[in-house]
């Protein structure tokens, strides 16, 4: 009888310091993005701190305190000039800080027309495979491409030695890569893309589309999180610039540069959400979360999403209306929590989804609810990690119903705070976890009939099968410290500059990435 596989020990913070100096002998980190991972706002005359929420920020702060180095970001507190240098930098975090917060200055007209107009009303609607709701304006490109160069002349003052690896993140700053590329040529740059990339069919809807590419490829590296949206890129890179494209090795030959590109996965602090879920009292307090939500001797969900059309909320609670429409036993027997955090408010897409799920929720809870029993709660805000753990922990299952989803790091957190193997996890087939989570329960959230019975059979699930699939997820569970470690590994391996030679990605392996697949062309 062969022996079972057993998993690698998961990374930690103390290994990402000596990753990095491995890949980038004598360098330092840079991080650039749009959000910053520490925001200063004055609070009943006092400056409090507040850590934005996101998924890529929360990912990435622990990754630079391992490291240390400088992030470079939008400062969107209405203190945050008040407590940097003159230059915009300020050490974080506050009480121990690790490395500098360098922070870029945004007027009204730059949050319009760069922030809300191009980044989230044509690029994040594109990249959704909702290109009917892109707006695209003259000012919106103009002004994309001006704090794109502001961004840049950052990173080159951060970098005046030279001696740096600079990691660009998401699609706020596709053009900067080349906007440093051109000023310091032997920097090392690389891009993590945190949302899908398109198909052809649908990315060509871009006027822009060339140029976004252009700049994307003054990288080094550029990673995405499945394998089936590095081969969307490299088609989009062939089809449009005309571009040499090696889909088996995920590489891309543009004006003399070589760009590596390659599916990363991310995850989440996985120990940190052990240690949020099993500190001291968790258990009195988990017993206190399901005295509120679940009914006597019942069950309860758990839903933890921004408001976003990106996420399915309005498909999530069609499923459960259905579900207490045709299995009536699950009336008073089984409660939903939804936290749908507030996002985008000044886009009328979004200002529409929000008022579509509240008055979802008002009608499953004024046709199924009584006077001891509410279907569905609604918490219209951010909860820190510490108290999502224990929701978690707490819940008997989780849902997550994206539309279309780069990862959904909802789903890895939920897997990581389940220490008692209680809770059954529902996946849309459209989230990139789906691909790593193959003991989650898969849905389509567009086939309501269907998702409404998976979500039965989840609640009808015996401990057993439940506890075995939690336990088949979390021993496949990655950190983020692992996902820093593929990716630093690769980019190491990939640039000239960081050993004097360029290696293919093989050299570099990657636990738990995919290559693109080859396709005829």
């Amino acid at each position: 009888m062969e022996a079972a596989a057993v998993e690698p020990p998961r990374l930690g913070p103390g290994d990402a310091g000596p990753l990095f100096r491995e890949a980038f002998p004598g360098r330092r980190l840079v991080v650039v993005s749009n959000r910053e991972p520490y925001e200063h706002r004055w609070r009943g005359g006092e400056i409090v701190v507040g850590r934005p929420a996101g998924g890529m920020t929360s990912a990435l702060d622990p990754l630079l305190q391992a490291v240390g180095g400088v992030w470079i970001a939008w400062g969107s507190g209405n203190a945050d000039a008040d407590v940097t240098d003159r230059s915009g930098r300020v050490p974080v975090p506050v009480d121990a800080p690790r490395y500098t917060l360098h922070r870029i200055w945004l007027d009204r007209a730059d949050i319009r027309h760069y922030y809300l107009g191009f980044s989230n009303q044509f690029l994040w609607p594109l990249c959704h495979l909702r290109p009917n709701l892109t707006r695209l304006r003259t000012a919106d490109w103009t002004r994309y491409r001006q704090v794109n160069r502001r961004f840049a002349r950052a990173v080159l003052e951060e970098t005046r030695d030279g001696d740096a690896a600079v990691w660009f993140h998401d699609y706020h700053l596709a053009l900067a890569p080349a906007m440093v590329r051109a000023e310091a040529p032997d920097l090392a740059l690389a891009h993590f893309w945190h949302i899908p990339w398109p198909p052809f069919d649908i990315y060509r809807v871009a006027p822009q589309a060339a140029d976004l590419l252009e700049g994307l490829l003054a990288n080094d590296l550029v990673g995405l999180h499945v394998p089936q949206f590095v081969e969307n890129f490299l088609r989009c890179a062939h089809e449009i610039l005309g571009a040499e494209v090696d889909l088996e090795r995920g590489t891309v030959v543009h004006r003399g540069r070589v760009t590596h590109v390659q599916a990363f996965p991310i995850s989440i602090d996985v120990e940190g959400f052990e240690r949020f879920a099993t500190r001291e009292g968790a258990e009195e307090e988990c017993a206190r979360i399901r005295a509120r939500y679940a009914p006597r001797d019942g069950q309860f969900g758990i839903g933890v999403d921004r408001l976003d059309y990106s996420k399915g909320l309005p498909e999530k609670l069609k499923a459960l209306d259905l579900l207490w429409e045709r299995y009536p036993e699950f009336r008073e027997r089984f409660s939903f929590v939804q936290v749908a955090v507030p996002s985008r408010t000044d886009i009328d897409a979004y200002d529409e989804l929000t008022h579509q799920v509240e008055r979802l929720a008002w009608d499953i809870n004024d046709r199924w609810g009584t006077r001891r029993w509410r279907p569905v709660r609604l918490i219209k805000r951010s909860l820190p990690p510490e108290r999502l753990a224990l929701l978690y922990r707490a819940a008997d299952v989780c849902i997550v119903s994206s539309l279309q989803d780069g990862m959904n790091l909802v789903a890895k957190e939920f897997v990581a705070s389940q220490v008692d193997g209680r809770g059954v996890l529902l996946l849309s087939q459209f989230a990139g976890a789906a691909e790593e989570l193959h003991s989650a329960i898969e849905v389509n959230p567009y086939a309501t009939e269907d998702f409404a019975q998976r979500i039965r059979d989840a609640l009808l699930m015996s401990a057993e099968e439940r506890r075995a699939r939690m336990e088949r997820m979390r021993r496949s569970l990655r950190s983020i410290y692992d996902w820093l470690a593929d990716v630093l590994r690769v980019w190491g391996a990939v640039t000239p500059a960081a050993g004097g030679r360029r290696a293919s990605p093989e050299s570099a392996p990657v636990r738990g990435a995919r290559s693109p697949v080859g396709v005829d062309r």
